[in-house]
């Protein structure tokens, strides 16, 4: 069975595909026409069903942020040497003021009829989860457009840190961490604290060109693939 997701993304195409076959140029003599031939009833059957399965989306996000927020934010300050507060923010294009399905459902009723016409003239749905953005901030400063690229490194790993640990809670097995070049942005502090952070915690592969950025005590416990040309050289202890 399709995930929610998925099904949403079936109806979203579908809608989609309705208003730009009725769409028209604004400079096209036959617009206005093409505005009012727009089938209301069969336009209402796709606001219906993409209300009713983007209802369930946004209230499931907001469920999973709430949950992952505090996660990343622990493992955040634990790689900043407690130097930074992160703070993780659903911000969804239909707004949930409560978690009620039919509350959050007429929500997204209204806001489709308040974009109607828009929506008619760039022949696209400009409503819904699709349109959804997470925010994030370090020390009240937006990320996205003002941290570091240590900062946004540091962020990722927290948030991939703390998805690992929101998977190990709900199946119950610890999943293996994959980590590319991952100390390729982090200056030495937070390299040593990402190091510390994840030994004994979590199975990690590692990949890397500079195995001096490790630490010589934290090489010792790890063992080392050397890959060259798609071959295993050699393994280390």
């Amino acid at each position: 069975m399709p995930s929610i997701l998925q099904q949403y993304n079936t109806v979203l195409r579908q809608r989609n595909a309705l208003l730009k076959q009725q769409r028209s140029s604004p400079h096209d003599s036959a617009w206005r026409v093409a505005e009012a031939s727009l089938d209301p009833s069969q336009l209402a059957i796709w606001d219906t069903q993409l209300a009713a399965i983007g209802c369930r989306v946004i209230r499931r996000r907001a469920r999973v942020v709430e949950r992952l927020a505090p996660l990343a934010q622990h493992w955040h300050q634990a790689i900043s040497n407690s130097a930074e507060l992160l703070e993780v923010r659903y911000a969804p294009n239909v707004q949930l003021e409560q978690d009620d399905p039919a509350v959050v459902q007429q929500a997204f009723l209204d806001k489709l009829q308040m974009k109607a016409i828009a929506e008619q003239h760039q022949g696209t749905t400009l409503v819904g989860p699709h349109r959804d953005e997470v925010e994030f901030t370090i020390n009240q400063t937006p990320a996205r457009q003002y941290g570091s690229q240590g900062q946004q490194r540091t962020l990722v790993l927290a948030l991939k840190l703390a998805e690992l640990k929101l998977i190990e809670s709900v199946v119950g097995e610890s999943p293996l961490l994959l980590l590319d070049d991952v100390l390729a942005e982090l200056d030495l502090n937070r390299q040593n604290k990402l190091l510390d952070t994840i030994q004994d915690r979590f199975q990690t592969l590692i990949t890397t060109t500079h195995l001096g950025s490790f630490d010589a005590q934290w090489l010792k416990s790890s063992q080392i693939l050397t890959v060259q040309a798609g071959q295993i050289l050699n393994v280390g202890p």
